[in-house]
């Protein structure tokens, strides 16, 4: 089933068209205005970042999308130069980004930014398509290197893990095998708000704040 789009009231015509048309899609699709306001959000952003659209819309974006780069840096903030309108033939590079959900849960991210015609910019500045992805090469890395290579620990035995469901545990291994939340959904045939879910609950009962700590944790085995 199509994700369904909500619009800002007072978007108009054409941009109105182009926002629906991208908001079809499994990404989460936020719409951002020249004043930095989410003017426009579909169903798969609620399933992921879990903000309804009407918390959302009308929201400064920063607010919401909190971005952070892989260092803890801050990316987005009231000071972004996005809200400039920019060339006629502007392009923005996809970034992977830590984000935050409304729980806030850490999550990993992949951020397409979209700029639509010049004549719309005075209404809608940037449109974000954004998915979860895995955790970056270098971070799976570093965790094998300083947990010695150890393997998963997320049998029922574990004294960390004892809390875990079964199925959370299927979650987690695969987590630690770098598996992202749709490569998870596929693997276990369950939707990706069901695998959102599992991820969430494993994170409260493990104590942690990310999924990184999740694997670190799972990988120790201790």
């Amino acid at each position: 089933m199509a994700s369904v789009t909500a619009i800002e009231p007072g978007i108009e015509g054409s941009l109105v068209e182009l926002l629906d048309v991208m908001g079809r899609t499994s990404d989460a699709m936020v719409a951002i205005g020249p004043d930095l306001r989410i003017v426009a959000w579909n169903d798969a952003a609620t399933d992921l970042l879990g903000y309804r659209s009407d918390e959302a819309l009308g929201r400064p974006c920063h607010e919401i999308l909190c971005w952070r780069d892989r260092c803890g840096d801050v990316v987005c903030n009231g000071m972004c130069p996005a809200a400039e309108i920019g060339t006629e033939d502007e392009t923005v590079e996809t970034k992977e980004v830590l984000g935050r959900s409304a729980s806030g849960a850490t999550l990993w991210l992949s951020a397409s930014t979209i700029v639509p015609p010049i004549e719309m910019r005075e209404a809608c500045r940037l449109i974000h398509l954004i998915r979860e992805v895995s955790l970056p090469p270098e971070l799976e890395r570093l965790i094998v290197q300083r947990l010695d290579g150890r393997t998963p620990a997320t049998a029922a035995s574990n004294e960390h893990l004892s809390a875990l469901t079964p199925r959370e545990r299927d979650v987690l291994q695969l987590l630690t095998e770098g598996f992202d939340g749709k490569a998870i959904a596929e693997e276990l045939f369950l939707s990706p708000a069901t695998v959102r879910n599992h991820i969430q609950h494993i994170l409260a009962k493990l104590g942690v704040h990310s999924r990184v700590e999740a694997v670190a944790l799972a990988l120790r085995g201790k």
